[in-house]
């Protein structure tokens, strides 16, 4: 039975009985958190009777027991949400024939969504991926020296604007709407703990980006979006999620064409730039193998335009320089095609311990200067060079080498899991090291096609130039670096800890080096528990990948495939 339902009962007495407030105040009972799942979504007292209660055996309903709410994502409309009630406001109206409770205006803000989503949107997807990646940014450098930004969206219907709720001085969050206030409850209670690698108190998806949100519409659509498809990720019925997350999408990007053409690129707002990449981390919760990487590019325009990253306030660049370190160098190893160089925060050195790359910062960055040996295939002094000083690099590297500053709340238990991660991220490195140096010695095996007529003391000096190089000396061999990465993953559990969100790189690597079914066995089960666990659709997308390379020939180079399919996976 329904709340509605119950508040239409209470309105229709028999004739021999009238509602007194003694009833209205049973029905209004204050929501607890300790009762069951059940009660708490019928708004009912709970006698918290075990294993089941007994106000749901007397009216033959399933107890759902008293576990956490968040055990099973809840569908927006649950009741549950429906947290504020104001007993002594609510009363029966005595208008002739009313069959309905009169309520203050704080009930209709918290049991009625004010900004329903577009039932017009019912069948779009996530993201609009039929639209050409590049108009979704496109800008204009022609008047001024920073330029003058347009951004041109996809043409769908949809809410351009955000209806917003009657004031209410008594209330913090009274200008959002129902479904804004059910996606910024989930993203607080448990989004922000899943989307991060590191879970502390002071976690800045919270304590730095929830109170801009609340003062910025744009900011809030764009990190309702996040929400909502996370949600989706996680729920058994997630169309509704997914829909209300294509409308925050749609919205968000509305926002940014009105933002970007209201202010000049020095004066853009934070909240702007900030936006931008809610939206580059939309894609890589949605599992996007197309659109991701025009909002990082889109990123770093708008940073540039502000005066790069020292220009940003201390906040700002602590927020961003960790995420953008992170996506950044992560899209380097696979999607080079589609990456602007422009903005290099290479020598930005992370203070803090960062929510996204922990330990690993450098390792990182290594992985990035191996994406980019291809270039230095024709000079094979300054490549034998680079590959002695990344091997260098690897092998002295260790988790202690840099100091952080510890956030508060961290724990010891959380910095081994961080240094598993980091030491994960290393044998990765080497996997990537070998398998990048053997790809390139493939591609210099390939002859060219010679003249008929060329001379034989020609031919053979230039059959003698293709023979690649011997592979410079890396201290640590493939076949080690393999076993120590897949050796740690079986002494570690993969339970609901943040840390180990951030394994989908080394498990990827990993799976793309494996030869052994139990191995690849191994690294199927992990990212799938990886996938359950925290819900970030890129797994998905990665164990997609391995599969379609398993079942090829295993002649063609992960990177190849990639190519092939079109894809830019995001492994951050």
């Amino acid at each position: 039975m329904t709340v509605s339902n119950t508040a239409i009962m209470v309105q229709q007495p028999s004739s021999a009985q009238t509602p007194t407030r003694r009833r209205c105040r049973r029905e209004g009972a204050k929501w607890t958190r300790s009762g069951c799942l059940t009660c708490k979504r019928r708004r009912k007292r709970c006698d918290e009777a075990k294993p089941c209660c007994h106000s749901c055996a007397r009216l033959g309903l399933k107890c759902e027991g008293y576990g956490s709410m968040w055990a099973e994502p809840l569908d927006p409309s649950a009741n549950v949400f429906n947290q504020f009630r104001a007993p002594k406001r609510r009363r029966v109206s005595t208008a002739s024939s009313s069959t309905s409770f009169s309520r203050g205006p704080e009930e209709e803000l918290w049991l009625y969504p004010s900004s329903p989503v577009s039932s017009s949107l019912s069948t779009a997807p996530t993201t609009p991926a039929d639209s050409d990646n590049n108009s979704l940014y496109s800008w204009n450098n022609e008047d001024n020296e920073y330029g003058d930004m347009q951004v041109t969206i996809p043409n769908i219907d949809a809410c351009d604007t955000l209806t917003v709720a009657p004031p209410i001085p008594s209330r913090y969050f009274s200008h959002l709407s129902h479904h804004d206030t059910h996606y910024l409850q989930y993203h607080t209670e448990l989004g922000s703990k899943l989307l991060a690698n590191l879970e502390s108190i002071d976690n800045p998806l919270r304590s730095f980006l929830i109170p801009r949100a609340l003062s910025s519409p744009l900011l809030m659509k764009a990190l309702c979006a996040v929400s909502a498809t996370h949600f989706a990720n996680r729920s058994r019925d997630k169309q509704e999620a997914q829909t209300a997350a294509t409308d925050y999408y749609v919205r968000t990007l509305s926002g940014l064409q009105l933002t970007i053409a209201k202010y000049s690129p020095r004066s853009l707002p934070d909240e702007a730039i900030l936006a931008v990449a809610m939206l580059c981390k939309y894609e890589i919760v949605r599992g996007s193998v197309q659109q991701w990487t025009v909002h990082l590019n889109a990123l770093q325009e708008l940073i540039m335009a502000r005066g790069g990253v020292d220009a940003l306030n201390d906040d700002m660049r602590e927020f961003l320089s960790g995420f953008y370190v992170y996506a950044y160098n992560m899209a380097r190893i696979n999607n080079r095609k589609h990456i602007n160089y422009d903005l290099n925060i290479g020598n930005v050195k992370i203070s803090k311990l960062d929510i996204y790359i922990g330990y690993a910062e450098d390792l990182i960055k290594i992985c990035a200067r191996i994406a980019d040996l291809p270039t230095l295939s024709e000079d094979p002094v300054a490549l034998d060079l680079e590959v002695h000083s990344i091997d260098t690099s690897l092998r002295d590297w260790a988790p202690t080498n840099t100091t952080y500053i510890i956030p508060r709340g961290i724990t010891e238990s959380n910095l081994v899991r961080l240094r598993m991660v980091a030491n994960c991220f290393r044998d990765a490195a080497y996997l990537y090291l070998h398998s990048t140096l053997e790809r390139l010695n493939q591609g210099m095996a390939s002859p060219p096609s010679l003249p008929l007529a060329t001379p034989l003391p020609l031919a053979l000096q230039a059959s003698s130039k293709l023979v690649p190089a011997p592979s410079p000396s890396i201290s640590l061999p493939r076949s080690t670096a393999l076993h120590q990465l897949l050796s740690r993953i079986r002494a570690f559990p993969f339970d609901e800890h943040c840390e180990y969100s951030a394994l989908t790189f080394p498990l990827f690597i990993a799976g793309c080096e494996s030869r052994d079914p139990a191995d690849q066995e191994l690294i199927i089960q992990s990212l799938s528990k990886l996938e359950a666990n925290f819900g970030i659709g890129n797994v998905r997308r990665a164990k997609e990948m391995l599969s379609i390379l398993w079942a090829g020939e295993g002649d063609v180079h992960w990177l190849d495939m990639l190519e092939r399919l079109q894809w830019d996976l995001i492994l951050a």
